[in-house]
């Protein structure tokens, strides 16, 4: 069955309330899904391309993570970050007036429809920033941004939102509807290691949460820990030869706010040890290989070395101490962990990828992705390798430096790639394949790619590509499943990604010190089995 998208007319006339700002992108898609390599039904529809305002508000660029929430019948609010360095971007204001640059959400609502007949009606109707006043790690207002970047900038807000997850009220043991995201980031941009945040959504105010330790986090994923009393989270700390951490909070154990209600305030931080004492990916690869192990706690805080070399003021230790400390316990080193998202169907079970780090660990230039399982009586966890391009005897035709992930409800894993490899120029080498969005059966290990960057949309008009020829400059970032939270077609999967643009920079963009980088929101679908 063919899907077609209505007029603009037809796309008024057939959606509720006011639409004065409703719009879909003028641009075309910045994903191809009809190309050699990727011609497998899907097809893509763009919501917004950055260098467009939405109502009043001009979203910056290098969109990132995604997760989305309920907005009534076939819409959603779907919160993005936005992953600048601290001081770069245009200012926002929080509700009381703080000028910040730096990392951001933003919040689309986007409705689509879909009729009988197959046509398909979509567009985003209102955007802005996704909260208003901000938390510091000590659970102080924010006023100063000195209170977010731990320095002296009284500009520089948040250092590189990368992915993000979230989880419904109810959903897990979680009191509140929550988003997740942290900063991608480590010594010396910041003093300590970047912060967890959560953002209570309807309250549109944003968290710090020291409890999950520092590190240069990329997501975390709630999972569910078999006790009404407590949380758990998966986390994934974007640097070379990190571990694999687990928080097991307890709820209401602290002072009765929003983080203590949603098991954010007071709880216990874990890192991966596998039982046979494998230490790297040097001795762990290969599809379908897999290691029992346990997760042993780790300590995120010591308020007697407070003020010491290796920990912050309140004892919280530095991201790299902490890294140690998990190497001293035997902890596993993964090349570069990044994404993890929750199985749908096992909330204890979970898939996460790691991005490869070819100069560290030879074995693992291409990186792999995992399913992990947890016991949470006894904290015990088996590890299995779902897939690893470096065992394919051409890797550029694989998996390639998996980044961002989703396990979605048609029990597919959808998984995009970032350009890592050691030397960067075999990324795309033998195959001349850009940056692609894969499906991949956890079952069976058998992997589909459906989308290729399109380097031929460049837009807004008025920018230039700086390196057009630079396969895997360009990127598809977050990616999520949809489907339930909108109207769709039968036996249709429901996607929604964004692509970061690196190389366009000028122009309507302005660079640095504008919006940054070129990039996209857009819907990926197929109607039919795969």
């Amino acid at each position: 069955m063919h899907t077609q998208l209505l007029s603009r007319a037809a796309l008024v006339a057939a959606c509720v309330g006011s639409l004065a700002a409703a719009q879909l992108t003028t641009y075309p898609s910045m994903v191809k899904t009809d190309s050699p390599a990727t011609s497998n039904g899907w097809t893509t529809t763009p919501l917004w391309t950055v260098g467009e305002t939405i109502g009043t508000y001009t979203p910056v660029g290098i969109p990132d993570g995604i997760f989305a929430f309920a907005q009534g019948p076939n819409a959603a609010n779907v919160l993005v970050t936005h992953e600048l360095s601290a001081s770069q971007g245009t200012s926002y204001a929080l509700a009381n007036g703080l000028q910040l640059k730096g990392a951001r959400i933003s919040s689309f609502k986007i409705r689509r429809g879909a009729s009988p007949s197959g046509q398909i009606v979509a567009n985003v109707f209102r955007a802005g920033p996704a909260y208003d006043a901000v938390y510091d790690r000590q659970g102080a207002v924010v006023t100063s941004a000195t209170q977010i970047n731990e320095g002296t900038s009284t500009t520089n807000g948040f250092d590189r939102f990368c992915s993000a997850n979230g989880v419904t009220a109810g959903q897990y043991n979680f009191t509140h509807d929550v988003f997740l995201c942290g900063e991608e980031t480590g010594k010396p941009s910041v003093p300590h290691g970047g912060s967890m945040w959560a953002l209570d959504v309807a309250a549109r105010t944003l968290w710090a949460v020291p409890a999950l330790g520092r590190g240069a986090w990329e997501n975390a994923t709630a999972l569910d820990p078999q006790d009404p009393s407590k949380v758990a989270l998966l986390l994934g700390d974007d640097t070379e030869g990190a571990p694999l951490y687990l928080y097991v909070g307890e709820k209401n154990a602290g002072s009765g706010g929003f983080l203590d209600q949603n098991g954010l305030e007071v709880g216990k931080l874990h890192a991966w040890k596998a039982d046979n004492g494998d230490l790297t990916p040097q001795q762990f690869s290969g599809v379908g290989s897999f290691r029992t192990g346990s997760f042993v706690e780790v300590v995120a805080k010591n308020p007697l070395l407070a003020g010491q070399p290796g920990h912050d003021a309140f004892g919280w230790l530095d991201s790299d101490l902490l890294q140690l400390q998990a190497d001293a316990l035997g902890c596993f080193s993964f090349s570069r962990p990044e994404d993890v998202a929750t199985n749908p169907f096992d909330g204890t079970q979970a898939a996460f990828a790691s991005t490869g780090r070819g100069q560290l660990f030879p074995a693992d230039n291409w990186g792999d992705v995992y399913v992990v399982d947890v016991d949470f009586a006894t904290l015990k966890a088996h590890v299995v390798i779902v897939a690893d391009a470096d065992g394919l005897s051409v890797p550029d035709a694989g998996i390639r430096n998996p980044d961002n992930l989703d396990w979605a409800r048609d029990g597919k894993i959808y998984i995009v790639e970032d350009k890592s490899t050691s030397p960067s120029s075999l990324f795309g080498a033998a195959t001349g394949i850009e940056a692609s969005t894969w499906q991949l059966d956890a079952v069976t290990k058998v992997a589909t790619r459906i989308g290729e960057i399109d380097r031929t949309s460049v837009a807004p008009l008025g920018t230039t590509d700086a390196a057009p020829l630079e396969i895997g400059n360009w990127e598809t970032s977050g990616v999520l499943d949809v489907t339930h939270l909108f109207g769709h077609l039968p036996n249709e999967r429901l996607l929604i990604v964004d692509v970061q643009a690196h190389s366009l920079t000028n122009g309507p963009i302005g660079g640095s010190t504008g919006l940054v980088q070129g990039g996209q929101l857009l819907f990926l679908s197929r109607v039919g089995q795969q």
